[in-house]
């Protein structure tokens, strides 16, 4: 028995040396696989050992080889934003900034992935997102440190964000140059064989939640195709291009791809996972291909990419200097890469992170990147999971027709080289007005060609009804003064009919506006686009606008008229359609939905508290409403989250537009706070066939004008009167 005893007690001690020599192999293993540069994906340090110093939750990642620039500086002083800079072997020695993280390379090789990345390589950025990660962000911009920041960033990241947007509904590729205003340049890592193909202008206006990755353009010397710079320009000198800043953003719907950059993108915390940069392909690849392979992956969690306008001024673009050849990207295709990741599947079974790694293994096999960038991901996952962040759990994918869409919409860009040269725009309409009026004679003034317009109001023209061919006047009269026009109808066929005949093409959204009753909702689906505009001016496709007149309106306040009468709940009135199903019956359903509304739902509440308090302020009667014309209004953009909601709200019980217009704007301001407009309406006692004699310069509007005449009886008014004042815009 002691005999099996100590026999018993020496196999244990050789157990224990035998674990112990297994340990001290496995670690010799590893290191030598290490110096032989084949890694394995188990981290000896982790993003643990980045100690939690802030509590940020949005932060911005550089790397930079430049001592602190003024851009740099501006960024470490964000209020609610945190500057994380991650040296590389690039970056000046002793470089310091206050008021930022510095994540230097001794500090970042206490994670393990840092010894998967070249410290020469842009790519060092993937450190900088762990710190971050590890730090509790929740979204992380992504900027190069030649980008020059123009607008608040907060929005960017702000849980009370627009909830509605344009969808784009074309195919495979989206260009979002040319939707920003240049159609003659496109983006890095664009498919040049997409370049022939003129796409599609055709959207929805949709609810949406909020990107997962917001694609930022930038002015100056943006991130243009390499090809098309040297072809175009073959030096160095920086170029100055500018987009449209008012241009709707637009989301990118599954089976559709955009290129996504790292100089200027915002990745929110659903789409951290994505940050991850390929070290394989060249420069000016390998945030490309990550871009690609991230949206592809979206569509797996129902995430989506935004594209945005410009907030930002590149002050010079590296990447998009580098030679159109490079030794270690020539092979990449974007063409093939897109059609590759259209038709790889992630198994049901898989799990989100499982799918991340297959992909990336997929890649490495077709060649888009290598296998040590397949390792890299599955390091980089490991880190993540380190980190407490949460993986994104996996969600049905859903076609692009079966979101929730509101109004078809065809958008047609303002072409920002024109926009630019105001007085070569305006030559082009003078151009257009001269082919309709031949025998009139036309002297402009320089000073008029070079006047301002008016960029920042979206103009809304409404139809009731259809007559679609009259737009190209429609054009004539405005285009001069307003930058941005919507014209707005039901029946988007005829629409689209009509427009084979028109030289310009213009932006139409449709809508279900019961034969003009409910014509209120092109303001709405107007708004829902997301223009970026101070206001939105709406009137009736047969309301003549003197806009020459409308320069000294402050944009922050309603102008309507002040010709208003009250409607009691219960009592008759003098107002023919408050006894109509439309008029009484209709409001009274949305006041009980509204007041059901506030009572349930706490951010609704104070919308409609705010409402009705108003309304009662400006001599309303409880749960009752007002009348008055509305061919005509100017909402400015502080009310557009209200105005959405309230229309919407009447447009549900098709509530009469003559009564939910005035109830709306006298709900939402102080009617002593309105600019009345001054106006002519001309009724049925022969005062529409003076039209010439009594038109006023020094008025606002005047109702009706059929532009059906514009070619015959209005002829002579249109060419001799109208067009002057408005090409000269002569005020008085």
């Amino acid at each position: 028995m002691i005999h099996n005893t100590m026999r018993r007690a020496f196999n244990l001690k050789k157990c224990l040396i035998f674990l112990v020599l297994l340990s001290l192999l496995s670690v010799w293993i590893f290191y030598i696989l290490d110096l032989q540069g084949h890694f394995i994906p188990i981290s000896i340090w982790r993003t643990s050992a980045f100690r939690k110093t802030t509590n940020f939750r949005n932060w911005i990642v550089v790397t930079t080889s430049v001592e602190p620039t003024d851009t740099i500086k501006y960024m470490s002083n964000l209020p609610k934003w945190k500057l994380l800079v991650v040296e590389n072997s690039n970056t000046p020695r002793n470089w310091k900034l206050t008021n930022c993280t510095f994540l230097s390379l001794a500090e970042q090789q206490h994670v393990y992935i840092s010894k998967l990345i070249p410290t020469k390589s842009y790519s060092r950025k993937i450190i900088g997102y762990l710190y971050a990660i590890s730090n509790g962000a929740e979204a992380i911009y992504d900027l190069d440190d030649t980008i020059q920041l123009l607008t608040d960033l907060d929005d960017l990241v702000n849980p009370e964000a627009f909830e509605y947007g344009l969808q784009y509904n074309g195919n495979v590729v989206f260009n979002s140059f040319k939707h920003f205003g240049q159609s003659t340049i496109w983006p890095r890592g664009f498919p040049l064989n997409k370049l022939s193909e003129n796409g599609t202008n055709s959207y929805f206006v949709s609810a949406v939640k909020k990107p997962s990755i917001l694609q930022m353009l930038s002015d100056g010397d943006p991130d243009i195709d390499s090809v098309f710079r040297w072809s175009i320009k073959p030096t160095n000198a920086a170029w100055n291009i500018s987009f449209d800043s008012a241009t709707p953003p637009v989301v990118i719907p599954p089976l559709v791809f955009t290129v996504i950059n790292s100089q200027t993108a915002l990745f929110r915390y659903d789409a951290l996972w994505a940050l991850v940069l390929p070290v394989s392909p060249s420069y000016q690849h390998s945030d490309v291909i990550r871009g690609y392979w991230a949206q592809r992956l979206l569509w797996e969690i129902g995430g989506y990419v935004g594209c945005y306008p410009p907030n930002a001024y590149q002050i010079t673009n590296n990447k998009s200097y580098a030679q159109a050849e490079d030794s270690r990207g020539s092979s990449f295709n974007p063409t093939k890469l897109v059609e590759f990741l259209i038709e790889w599947k992630c198994p049901v079974e898989r799990t989100f992170f499982e799918c991340v790694s297959l992909l990336s293994e997929k890649l490495a096999e077709a060649g888009y990147w290598q296998q040590d960038d397949h390792l890299l991901v599955q390091a980089w996952i490991d880190e993540l999971e380190t980190s407490s962040y949460k993986e994104p759990k996996r969600k049905p994918f859903i076609d692009k027709n079966a979101a929730n869409h509101t109004n078809s919409v065809i958008y047609e860009p303002v072409d920002t080289v024109n926009l630019k040269r105001s007085q070569q725009s305006k030559w082009n309409q003078l151009l257009g007005i001269t082919s309709l009026c031949k025998n009139t004679s036309y002297q402009i003034k320089r000073t008029s060609l070079a006047s301002v317009t008016f960029p920042n109001i979206l103009l809304v023209v409404m139809f009731n009804i259809p007559f679609y061919d009259n737009i190209p006047y429609l054009q004539l009269m405005y285009g001069v003064t307003f930058t941005h026009i919507v014209y707005c109808g039901p029946n988007i066929e005829r629409f689209l009919k009509a427009s084979n005949n028109f030289t310009n093409k213009v932006t139409f959204v449709e809508s279900v506006v019961d034969e003009g009753y409910s014509v209120y909702t092109c303001l709405s689906a107007a708004i829902k686009m997301n223009f970026d505009v101070q206001g939105y001016l709406a009137i009736g496709d047969d309301t003549l606008l003197n806009s020459w007149n409308i320069h000294k309106f402050p944009l922050d306040k309603i102008w309507f008229h002040s010709d208003i009468t009250r409607l009691h709940k219960g009592n008759r009135s003098q107002v023919h359609w408050w006894q109509k199903p439309i008029g009484q019956d209709a409001m009274n359903k949305a006041w009980k939905l509204l007041h059901s509304v506030s009572a349930k739902d706490i951010d609704l509440k104070p919308v409609v508290d705010k409402f009705v308090h108003t309304l009662l302020a400006n001599n309303a009667s409880e749960d009752g409403a007002m009348a008055g014309f509305s061919d005509i209004m100017y909402i400015p953009s502080k009310y557009k989250k209200d105005t959405i909601f309230l229309l919407d709200v009447f447009a549900r019980f098709k509530v009469f537009l003559e009564i939910a217009i005035a109830t709306l704007v006298n709900g939402l301001e102080d009617k002593n706070n309105f600019i009345n407009l001054e106006e002519q309406y001309l009724w049925y006692d022969g005062k529409r066939n003076k039209i010439p004699e009594l038109f006023k310069p020094n008025d606002t509007y005047l109702h009706p004008v059929k532009l059906s005449q514009i070619k015959t009886k209005l002829k002579n008014f249109f060419c001799e009167t109208y067009f002057p004042l408005t090409l000269n815009e002569i005020r008085t």
